[in-house]
C-alpha cells in the first residue's frame, strides 16, 4: 500500500476508564508486538502508569471497524515530568514509512498544548529515533542511557 493508498487516520483520545475491552486489547497487543517481540526486549510493558495517562489511538478508518495504526500515551504536567510527557509512541508495521508517526506526534502536540497550555513536551526516545524527534523540535537533555538494553535519550520540546 503506497502513501496515497493509506486511508486517512482517525484520531481518538481516551482516558483509562473510557477505553473499552477491544481498544485496550489492541493497545496492549500493539505495544507488546512492537516493544517486546519485534525489538526483542523482555521488559515490564504493563507498568502501572496507564491509568494516569491519556491514550491516543490512530485508526485507518472509523474506530470500531478500523485497524489500529498508531498509538501514544500522554501524561499531564506533574504526572511523569514537570512538563506534559509522551510515551509508548508506536506505529504498526502497516503504517510505517507513510508519515503516520509525524501525524501522531503532531496530534500529541496539539492536544497537549490545548489541554495543558504549554508547547513543552518531554519524552524518553529510543536512540535510533533521535533524529526523528529532533526534526519535530526536540533536543536531547540527557543521554544516551540504557533502558532495558536499548539506548535512549531524554528529550524536551520547549517551543514549536
Amino acid at each position: 500500500m503506497s502513501a496515497a493508498q493509506l486511508p486517512p487516520v482517525t484520531w481518538r483520545w481516551h482516558r483509562w476508564d473510557q477505553l473499552d475491552r477491544d481498544q485496550l486489547y489492541a493497545i496492549l497487543k500493539a505495544r507488546v508486538d512492537i516493544f517486546v517481540v519485534e525489538q526483542e526486549c523482555p521488559y515490564p510493558e504493563i507498568d502501572g502508569k496507564d491509568p494516569a495517562a491519556w491514550h491516543l489511538l490512530g485508526y485507518d478508518g472509523h474506530p470500531g471497524d478500523g485497524v489500529l495504526l498508531a498509538y501514544a500515551r500522554l501524561f499531564a504536567p506533574g504526572d511523569y515530568y514537570a512538563e506534559p510527557a509522551v510515551g509508548r509512541v508506536l506505529t504498526t508495521p502497516a503504517a510505517r514509512g507513510r508519515g503516520v508517526g509525524r501525524l501522531l506526534m503532531a496530534e500529541c502536540h496539539r492536544f497537549s498544548e490545548a489541554s495543558f497550555g504549554t508547547p513543552a513536551v518531554r519524552l524518553n526516545g529510543q536512540g535510533y529515533l533521535k533524529a526523528f524527534y529532533e526534526s519535530l523540535g526536540y533536543a536531547a537533555v540527557m543521554g544516551p542511557y540504557d533502558e532495558d538494553g536499548i539506548p535512549h535519550y531524554e528529550m524536551l520540546r520547549s517551543a514549536p
